[in-house]
């Protein structure tokens, strides 16, 4: 199994593949992934940012 270096995916953009309130997933760097919102609520189709990366947590804020 490949081991994926979560850290590394700070400060990309992605788009978000379900609506996020607040956790959903998002597609960053041709690949899905569970992101969570520090609270807000993002349509599904919008772009993120991901701000923080905690353990196996990302953290992605509207952009």
């Amino acid at each position: 199994m490949e081991k994926v270096n979560l850290t590394a995916l700070t400060g990309k953009i992605g788009i978000t593949d379900t609506s996020l309130s607040p956790a959903g997933t998002a597609l960053i760097d041709e690949k899905i992934y569970e992101v969570k919102t520090d609270g807000e609520f993002i349509e599904a189709g919008r772009g993120v940012r991901v701000i923080r990366v905690r353990g196996k947590k990302i953290i992605v804020k509207r952009v």
